[in-house]
């Protein structure tokens, strides 16, 4: 009996696209490939083998049809926890079928591992603090990845570049979040006023997957200690209601009004602007000196309704 003819055809192309290609350190990544042969061949059913560089099998998929119309797959895998370019190779085995024998071929292609980036945060600064009086604010820290911070180390570092708070990430995450975890931090304001530049310094990590450094500037206002208190009742013009929640400004001083329309506020003295102002309220300004303590109050007026003109 005649040995059946094979006829052996060109190496088939293949096409690799990496998404993303800068990808975090054990996150997810999708490897496409698309096949093709440059005599036309019909590859569908046959395998793509995906391998790392020290040829291990990382996966293996079937090529059909794409969204596109082109033929191949796409294979979910994940990158690995080493930070630094990788070269995998998607490797079509030798196949034969219906007298044609197609060669093995393969497609080098590359991805960046990153370390985690940290994304750093800061609320809850008082608005003016007292020269050489202790503050606590929030910091906030979010892997780019989710993943878990708690327990992690920070450090404030104030204008002279002087550590001048540590703290450590909470166990829980921020109310209304994911994975922001945060910290309560208690400092001490210079001797000196003035506005002055502090830094959140959150370090690298290698413990697991890799975690870059991450940093984050702010702004501390510090001004001379209080002499006075300044008493601020906002009420509705109209109706006499307190106004809670309404914005005091005695710059650089602020506050808001509680459930009785009030807002204290400790001030150095000295001649300031008052601004009052609400929701739906027209602002109300004054100029008030303040040599003692004193009480000054802000009857707003609703702001009018626009007219609209229905045709």
């Amino acid at each position: 009996m005649a040995a059946k003819a094979v006829r052996t055809h060109g190496q088939r192309t293949c096409a690799v696209e990496v998404s993303p290609s800068e990808v975090d350190a054990g996150a997810e990544l999708t490897v496409t490939v698309r096949a093709s042969c440059p005599h036309g061949c019909d590859l569908s059913g046959q395998s793509v083998s995906i391998r790392d560089r020290d040829d291990t099998e990382l996966a293996c998929a079937e090529l059909a049809a794409l969204e596109d119309r082109t033929l191949g797959t796409a294979v979910a895998l994940r990158a690995p926890v080493k930070v630094g370019e990788h070269v995998w190779r998607a490797v079509l085995a030798t196949q034969e079928q219906d007298g044609v024998r197609h060669a093995e071929s393969a497609t080098a292609f590359s991805f960046t591992a990153m370390a985690h980036a940290a994304n750093v945060s800061v609320w809850g600064l008082p608005s003016a603090i007292p020269a050489s009086e202790r503050f606590s604010f929030k910091v906030g820290i979010k892997c780019s990845a989710g993943c878990k911070l708690a327990g992690r180390a920070l450090s404030i570092i104030d204008h002279d570049g002087a550590q001048v708070a540590a703290a450590k990430l909470r166990d829980d995450v921020w109310p209304g979040t994911s994975a922001l975890y945060f910290a309560e931090v208690e400092a001490q304001a210079p001797r000196a006023a003035g506005d002055f530049t502090w830094q959140v310094a959150y370090p690298s990590s290698d413990q697991g997957v890799p975690h870059a450094a991450g940093s984050c500037s702010f702004s501390v206002r510090i001004v001379a200690p209080p002499d006075h208190e300044v008493t601020v009742e906002a009420f509705d013009g109209d109706t006499q209601a307190p106004i809670k929640g309404a914005h005091v400004l005695l710059h650089p001083y602020r506050a808001l009004t509680d459930e009785r329309g009030v807002a204290k506020v400790k001030v150095a003295k000295g001649r300031y602007t008052l601004f009052v102002s609400g929701f739906n309220y027209i602002g109300h300004e004054r100029i008030i000196d303040v040599t003692s303590d004193v009480t000054a109050r802000a009857d707003l007026a609703v702001e009018p309704e626009e007219d609209v003109d229905i045709r």
